[in-house]
């Protein structure tokens, strides 16, 4: 039997494991079980969260017991995208969320009271480390970022933070970043979007770039690593109402979040055993692809960075008010 090509057992892996809500729907920040021998009472808290690798942190730390410890149970839905769960947040269906910073930055600079509370992820210490990469396929004749001039890339969303750091690392690297055509490729799509000619390079994510590695294609560039080595990525947020409301709630959270990005950089291997049980990946997929980095600090210099980025090149209107948005 002819081995199958990584995309390929990807592709099945991917089809195979539709995501599902974690959790049934909990009780609100307000409601709370019987706590017995002096002990504080459970408190059920919802929280949106993406199918995605990064969110590894999350079930180490409920598998952990760094939730339990704060006394917190978590109900976890798995949803689409930021703009989703700035929605649950604002109508009160989610608690707690971590997404990109520009569905957050985007909020905040339109005036959605929001509170960042812990990094969660991000970009590579090193060029190696990138888990978030531009890639080319197999056949193209790209050596480096200048050849991409009038080329078409991949992103996952327009105007998103991907366009903008591909953007920003072009221009670095004295290429005319308007001359290069940018269209919308789902990160599932990479691999077979490169190998059929649809692009002529993309904006990948894991599993997604060891899936177009192990096909042939190479690594272009590393623009979230040229913009600086641990580039934010992705962060915890609540609404400031509920910081206002319950402080304790989100310092327990808060404390318990911490704990469990904490544990995830530390533990490549148990983030390893555990991605299958949450994503569509097999235990074979989950051991060759490169591993988010977890990082809880945020980095306030690299974010002010980023929000220059980010209005620089269109992808929000105006900046957001940093001392308003972080927490603490």
């Amino acid at each position: 039997m002819a081995k199958r090509s990584f995309t390929g057992r990807l592709a099945t892996a991917v089809a195979g494991g539709a995501m599902t809500a974690a959790a049934l729907a909990g009780c609100s920040p307000g409601g709370a079980e019987a706590g017995s021998s002096g002990e504080p009472a459970t408190r059920t808290v919802n929280v949106a969260v993406l199918p995605t690798s990064n969110m590894a942190a999350v079930y180490l730390g409920e598998e952990e017991g760094f939730f339990a410890e704060e006394g917190l149970e978590l109900s976890m839905t798995t949803v689409g995208g930021g703009a989703e769960m700035i929605a649950g947040l604002q109508a009160g269906s989610f608690d707690f969320v971590v997404a990109g910073y520009v569905p957050l930055f985007a909020a905040a600079a339109n005036g959605l009271p929001l509170s960042i509370i812990s990094a969660n992820d991000v970009g590579g210490a090193t060029p190696d480390e990138e888990w978030q990469a531009l890639v080319v396929g197999a056949d193209s004749t790209a050596q480096s970022v200048q050849d991409l001039e009038g080329a078409t890339v991949g992103v996952n969303a327009l105007k998103g933070v991907a366009e903008a750091t591909i953007r920003a690392s072009l221009q670095q690297q004295g290429v005319d970043d308007t001359a290069v055509q940018f269209v919308e490729i789902p990160f599932s799509e990479v691999p077979a979007a490169l190998a059929n000619g649809t692009v002529d390079a993309a904006f990948g994510s894991e599993p997604f770039i060891t899936g177009t590695l192990g096909d042939g294609g190479r690594i272009l560039d590393t623009p979230s690593y040229n913009l600086g080595a641990n580039f934010p990525n992705g962060a915890w947020a609540t609404s400031a109402d509920l910081v206002e409301s319950d402080p304790d709630l989100v310092d327990r959270f808060t404390a318990a979040i911490t704990a469990s990005v904490d544990h995830a950089a530390e533990n490549d291997d148990a983030v390893r055993q555990i991605l299958p049980t949450f994503t569509a990946l097999s235990p074979e997929l989950a051991a060759e692809i490169r591993l988010p980095i977890f990082r809880s600090a945020l980095d306030r210099e690299q974010l002010e960075t980023l929000v220059e980025i980010l209005v620089e090149f269109g992808v929000v209107d105006r900046a957001p008010d940093l001392d308003q948005l972080i927490e603490g």
